[in-house]
């Protein structure tokens, strides 16, 4: 959604996810019609997104030897920012052109996150298309402060890497979904559902792109009563009861859409993200807003099989794959599996 750094250059890059407790790495390679993933690592620890988040040796020798052992080639790398770094606010401005509403959307950021201009790294992506002199258009304002991008760069360059640029991961993994979902022939509106350890992620899309995008803190099992006794039944029914409060919170948001843009009700929901297959959660889901929930699907979109699967869902890893992608390549998977 942004580029913090002078080169975009994708060519086998090495995608870095900074997560709360966590570093992933995942890179591609493979000259087929479906990338094939060569390398994967994971490096443990706490605070590598956090505002403490340290360039100590320890750290850096431990990214150092996960590159070395992971099969990892190259410097090259971009980086996949959690949603709760980054702001992101749906705003209504007068139609401007293209230059007009960088400059717009570039001020906005500043007065929401109170900083100096030269602090702050925006882009935006386009909702609702309005007309010169008539309807504004809504925009969905994506920023982050400057220095937060730099303090990780910092990190991988003392490892080794060269980052190249920086994306929000949810909006990745919603730009992955989308384009799955652009293979068929009639686009449904549909729900994409991105779920990191604290912060939420829903977006609504058609065939037209985003129409509704919200990001909200929620409790994960990070944080759950680990003593509460779950009620009898099937797994995912006896623990869906964790999760009625994301459930009601989504539940509200498509009703808002479905009030400003009549129809406009999801077919269904798909998830993403490290928590989207805890269990209960696609059931509360489903029985909270009537929607079918789909968990996406990442094993079709690259091969797996030349690298041990990484412990823990697939889900996790939804983000690297689409940062790690480059778009030629998207293209020719879609084109494959229409055939198919």
């Amino acid at each position: 959604m942004f580029n913090a750094f002078k080169s975009s250059n994708q060519r086998s890059l090495i995608a870095v996810e900074c997560g709360a407790n966590a570093l992933r790495l995942l890179q591609l390679g493979g000259n087929g019609s479906i990338p094939v993933v060569q390398a994967t690592a994971i490096v443990s620890g706490a605070g590598f997104a956090s505002q403490q988040a340290g360039s100590d040796e320890a750290t850096v020798r431990r990214i150092k030897e996960a590159l070395r052992s992971g099969g990892f080639s190259g410097r090259s790398c971009a980086l996949s920012l959690p949603a709760k770094s980054i702001l992101t606010e749906c705003i209504e401005i007068p139609a401007l052109a293209n230059n007009e509403m960088k400059e717009s959307v570039s001020w906005t950021a500043v007065d929401r996150l109170g900083v100096d201009r030269n602090d702050v790294i925006a882009g935006h992506l386009p909702i609702r298309v309005g007309t010169l002199g008539g309807a504004n258009s809504e925009v969905l304002v994506v920023a982050t402060r400057r220095n937060a991008v730099n303090r990780t760069a910092a990190l991988l360059t003392e490892a080794g890497l060269e980052p190249r640029r920086a994306e929000l991961g949810a909006l990745a993994a919603m730009r992955l979904a989308w384009s799955q979902i652009k293979i068929t022939n009639n686009i449904p509106h549909f729900a994409f559902l991105h779920l990191e350890s604290d912060q939420a992620t829903l977006a609504i899309l058609n065939s037209n792109g985003l129409t509704f995008h919200r990001s909200f803190a929620w409790e994960s099992s990070s944080n759950l009563d680990v003593r509460a006794i779950p009620v009898a039944g099937e797994e995912d029914e006896s623990q869906a009861w964790r999760w009625r409060q994301l459930a009601e919170e989504i539940l509200q948001c498509l009703r808002h859409t479905e009030r400003r843009a009549g129809g406009s009700w999801p077919e269904f929901v798909t998830l993403s993200g490290a928590l989207a297959e805890e269990p209960g959660i696609a059931y509360a889901i489903r029985t909270v807003c009537g929607a079918e929930t789909r968990l996406m699907n990442i094993e079709q979109t690259v091969d797996w099989s030349k690298v041990k699967r990484p412990s823990g869902p697939l889900s996790a890893w939804t983000s690297l794959v689409s940062i790690a992608l480059p778009q030629i390549a998207v293209a020719a998977v879609n084109k494959q599996r229409k055939v198919a």
